[in-house]
Order: structure tokens, then C-alpha cells, then sequence
């Protein structure tokens, strides 16, 4: 059996269990959609994986994508495979049914995901782009652009980016310099340099549909004067070029494969996605759903890496008494302690995205402004936590591979290298932290945060697990340093930022527990992945009340001065 297929088994599990797929199934809105289809989606995607991404993964790695004559090229194959996943559907598989989707929950498409982009994390970034843009559109454009390009998006025949950095202006978009002026004709002409955009351009779409933030003439300065904007690649035809130069690809530690491209625009026609001077607002849909689909990233390269690891250490001989057969090195306690330690974090930053789209499914299906506000909480402490696990996982898999690790023998070295990026695109670590202390946290005195800590007090009453003892102190512990930072940032405005990153990480290891109890009271005792589930979480949970004191005395003690050379 593949790597991805063990994946499936867990996945699985954890619809079931984290995700709430039979709650889900029974509202209107997801009723069409049943398990067994839904094994019959993850099966599928699996497959496809496995035959068509993980090959592709290793080679496009080594001749990544060329700029050619001004147009990007991808590596060989990749269209081919494009192709095959748009026709298996998976590009229609979250969107709404009333556009010609599938209308399946973001629970089933981050699984699927999950398993695509644990064959190859560069592939997984083209369908990233595309189904965020389709929500932007949904929220935020009027009837007339709606229908002009979701259509197209949703079957696969459109592609997407996302284009916001400026050399000056990367996660500070309140100096953003494009410039957007309106036509007689009700379009836009955008003028200005745009760096860091995913698939800019590439040869897999004849169209590809930039949603860009630019600067309308409104007299406001920062966010305040800026717009989003739909600007298509080609205007009409093929042959109608709009305006928009590939300037170099970036070189990059990893996603080689993927490329990442320095765009011109010059007098390039676009047409305004919502209010003129509420850009960022419109935006915010698709940066929410790009943030959740970096928390599916890390799940995805930490699972993958797991089991990599494992698939290694089960069948390489080596140690033991020279007059005997050599044992495999998974029987070494050292590297039998790195695989529990890496299953253990793997499935919990998994259990952590499914857990924070499950809360956004619940939100649209019953229609729910708590169960929204309850998913925005997550996304950044998703979104953080996955990207840095993801990567440390990755690194130890290497330290079980050991010299091979190394080496691009095997595919950890180019999962650690891919994965690096996503704790800084989307919004970096600290970003994030800040994000959730100051707007999701501070800004109502934490009554959402208390709102969680009462919906996981309800869940976690009935039975018992090793996580039981930490789930009574981490929300104590988490109260005590919220009141600490409400203070400070009382006596004076910012005095709270130094600990936003610590205490980020402390509520993670909240939801972690209460995701550890979840999973583990789920679990059976006699089926083989389940059985070992249950260990590594067991290990996890010993420690987890000793991790959580020290972020949260990092929490709450200001940073000491540095005296940084000028």
C-alpha cells in the first residue's frame, strides 16, 4: 500500500471523529453527501497522488519551472496532470452547487488536499489559488464578473493568483504604490510592480485571472485607499495581451517546481472586485481560505514525512550483536521515540486544520455568526502551528533516515525545503500571533476565547484520556496569562506584543489537548493505525502541561532590550 493510501485510512478517522462529517451530513446544505462517496473522493484523489503527483514531485524539483521568452514554462508533465485533475473534478469539489460544483464541505477538501499535496506540495498551490479566488469573486464581485469568470474557474479552464507584494510593501500592504485609474467604460487601468506571485504565469491555463490589490485615486492614504481588482491575463483572446510582463522567477530554497514570479503591469485592465477603498475587506475571504489551506499544507508534508519515515525505519537493517542478523532501526529506542514524536505532531496539526474547517462548514450550514467567529479564532493558530510543525517533522524525518535523509534519495529533504515557506507566506508567524492576540483575542476582552474554552469544557467532560489532567489546567493557565496581557496592554497600548507569539503557541497546545482527547477516546485499541495513535498521543500528552508553562511565562514577560547596531 502507497504512503497516500495509509494516509486515506486516517483521514478517514479523523472526518469522522475531528471534522463531524455524520453533524455536517445531517443539514441541508451537505445532505448530498455521503460516506461513501466521500471514501470514494479520497480514494480517488489518493490514487491519482500516487500515480500521477508523487513521480512528478522529484522531477520537478530538479528542472523546475523556466522562464521563456517571457511566458513560464512547467516542469515536463505538469500540464498532463493539470489536465487529469481538473477532470476528475477535484477543482468543483468545495464549490457551491448553484456554480456547478460539488458543494462538499471544507472538511472533504482539505482531506483531499491533504493527499494531494503530500505527493507534491508545488502541484497543490495551482488549485490553492484558484478555488480562494472563486470565493473572493462569490463575496465581493458584481453578477456581471461573477458569471464572467467563476464558471471558468470552478471547472479548472481558468487559473488564479493572488498578487498583493511589492518590493517595498510585502505583508505592509497600506504601502502598496500600483496605481489603478478608472476608464469611461467602467474598467480600470493598473500600473505597477507586483513580486512573490504564485503562478503568475505558467502554460497548464490559456487564461489565468490575477486578483490584485492597487491604489484608487480616492484621497486615503494606507489601506484605506486601495482596491481589488480582477485582471485577466489576456483581455477577450489569446491574442489580446493586457499589459502584464514576467519579469524573472525567483530563486528559491524550495516549490521549484512551482513558479514564483516578479510581474510588470503597465496600463493593464482590470475591473473592480467590490468598493473602491475597501480592498483589503474584499480580500479578506480569499486570505482566510489561502490560510486555512497553508494549515492542510503542513498537515499534509508532516503526515507525509511520518510515514516516510516510518516506510524507512521498518525495512532498514542495521545495529545489533555482529554474530546476529541486524534488527531494523525502527526497534532502536532513540528512533522509535522521533516516530512517536512525529506521529504524535502530525496527526494533531491535522486533527487542527479539520477542527477549524469543520467550525467554518458549521458556520455555513447553519447559517451561524459563533460558529464563524469560533473558525476565524483557529485560522491563525492553525495556520502557524501546521507550518512549524510541519517543518521540524519533516527535519526529523530526516534525522531517521539519517545520511540518507540528506540526500534526495529519498523525498523528505525536498518535503523539509517545500514546506519551509509556509510559515511566512499567508502572513508570517508573527503575523499571525498578532493577528490573534490583538484582533481576535484583546479586542473583546477575550469573550470569544472564553466562548471556546466553554465549548471545549462541554466536549471533554464525558470520558477520560491522558489528556484529561491538562485540559483542567491549560484553560486556567490560559485565563491567568490572558488577564496578565489585558493588563498590560491596558497601562499602555502595545505593551502586549512582546508575548502575541508565546501566547499563540499556549493556546495551540490547548486545542492540541483537547484534539489528543478527541482523538485518542476515539480510537480503537485493536485496529493497527488507531493502536498506534493512541501511543503517540499518550507520549504527547506527558509533557504537554510543562511545554504550556513555559509559553505561557514567555507570555507575559516583556523582551529585554537590545542594543541592535545602526
Amino acid at each position: 500500500m502507497s504512503i497516500t493510501h495509509f494516509q486515506t485510512e486516517a483521514l478517514l478517522f479523523h472526518l469522522a471523529t475531528i471534522g463531524g462529517l455524520p453533524k455536517l451530513q445531517a443539514t441541508e446544505l451537505f445532505s448530498h453527501v455521503d460516506s461513501e462517496t466521500v471514501a470514494m473522493m479520497l480514494e480517488q484523489a489518493a490514487d491519482f497522488a500516487t500515480s500521477s503527483l508523487f513521480p512528478l514531485a522529484a522531477a520537478g524539483d530538479v528542472s523546475g519551472s523556466r522562464l521563456i521568452d517571457g511566458k513560464v514554462t512547467l516542469p515536463p508533465g505538469t500540464v498532463g496532470a493539470y489536465t487529469e485533475w481538473c477532470s476528475l473534478g477535484f477543482p468543483a469539489l468545495g464549490m457551491p452547487v448553484e456554480y456547478e460544483g460539488l458543494g462538499f464541505p471544507r472538511i472533504v477538501q482539505s482531506a483531499v488536499q491533504e493527499l494531494c499535496d503530500g505527493a507534491n506540495l508545488a502541484f497543490g498551490m495551482l488549485g490553492i489559488n484558484l478555488r480562494c479566488a472563486v470565493l473572493a469573486l462569490l463575496k465581493n464581485a458584481s453578477d456581471d464578473l461573477k458569471a464572467r469568470w467563476v464558471p471558468g474557474l470552478i471547472s479548472g479552464e481558468v487559473a488564479s493568483t493572488i498578487v498583493i507584494s511589492e518590493p517595498q510593501a510585502g505583508s505592509d500592504v497600506g504601502r502598496i504604490l500600483t496605481s489603478a485609474r478608472p476608464q469611461e467604460d467602467g474598467s480600470w487601468l493598473l500600473t505597477g510592480a507586483k513580486i512573490w506571485i504564485s503562478y503568475g504565469d505558467h502554460d497548464a491555463t490559456g487564461q489565468i485571472l490575477h486578483l490584485v490589490l492597487a491604489r484608487v485615486p480616492n484621497g486615503e492614504i494606507g489601506t484605506r485607499g486601495l482596491g481589488l481588482f480582477a485582471v485577466p491575463k489576456y483581455v477577450d483572446d489569446p491574442t489580446n495581451c493586457n499589459g502584464i510582463s514576467v519579469l524573472r522567477l525567483e530563486h528559491k530554497m524550495g516549490l521549484h517546481a512551482a513558479p514564483t514570479c516578479v510581474l510588470d503591469l503597465k496600463d493593464t485592465r482590470g475591473y473592480l472586485v467590490g468598493e473602491a477603498g475597501r480592498g483589503l475587506q474584499a480580500l479578506f475571504v480569499m486570505m482566510n481560505a489561502m490560510r486555512l489551506s497553508v494549515a492542510v499544507q503542513g498537515a499534509a508534508v508532516a503526515n507525509a514525512a511520518t510515514l516516510h519515515a516510518i516506510d524507512y525505519a521498518v525495512l532498514r537493517p542495521q545495529g545489533g550483536s555482529p554474530l546476529s542478523k541486524p534488527v531494523m532501526i525502527s526497534e532502536h529506542s532513540d528512533v522509535k521515540r522521533m516516530l512517536l514524536e512525529m506521529t504524535a505532531e502530525s496527526e494533531l496539526v491535522r486533527a487542527l486544520a479539520l477542527r477549524t474547517a469543520s467550525f467554518l462548514d458549521l458556520a455555513e450550514s447553519e447559517d451561524s455568526g459563533s460558529w464563524l467567529a469560533l473558525g476565524e479564532l483557529l485560522l491563525p493558530i492553525a495556520k502557524t502551528i501546521a507550518a512549524e510543525t510541519a517543518f521540524q517533522v519533516a527535519n526529523q524525518g530526516i534525522q531517521v533516515l539519517g545520511g540518507y535523509g540528506y540526500t534526495n534519495d529519498y523525498p523528505i529533504e525536498r518535503l523539509a525545503r517545500d514546506v519551509r515557506v509556509t510559515s511566512i507566506y499567508e502572513g508570517t508567524s508573527g503575523i499571525q500571533a498578532l493577528d490573534y492576540l490583538k484582533r481576535k483575542v484583546l479586542n473583546d476582552k477575550g469573550a470569544l476565547l472564553h466562548q471556546l474554552l466553554q465549548l471545549i469544557k462541554t466536549e471533554v467532560s464525558i470520558d477520560t484520556s491522558p489528556f484529561s489532567d491538562s485540559l483542567q489546567i491549560l484553560p486556567e493557565m490560559i485565563l491567568k496569562t490572558l488577564n496578565s496581557l489585558i493588563q498590560l496592554e491596558t497601562a499602555h497600548r502595545g505593551a502586549s506584543d512582546d508575548g502575541a507569539y508565546a501566547f499563540l503557541q499556549l493556546s495551540g497546545l490547548l486545542v492540541h489537548a483537547w484534539n489528543g482527547h478527541t482523538l485518542f477516546v476515539s480510537a480503537s485499541e485493536t485496529i493497527p493505525y488507531q493502536q498506534r495513535l493512541r501511543a503517540a498521543l499518550s507520549l504527547y500528552a506527558r509533557s504537554i502541561v510543562d511545554k504550556a508553562a513555559l509559553w505561557a511565562g514567555k507570555a507575559t514577560t516583556p523582551l529585554p532590550a537590545y542594543g541592535f547596531p545602526k
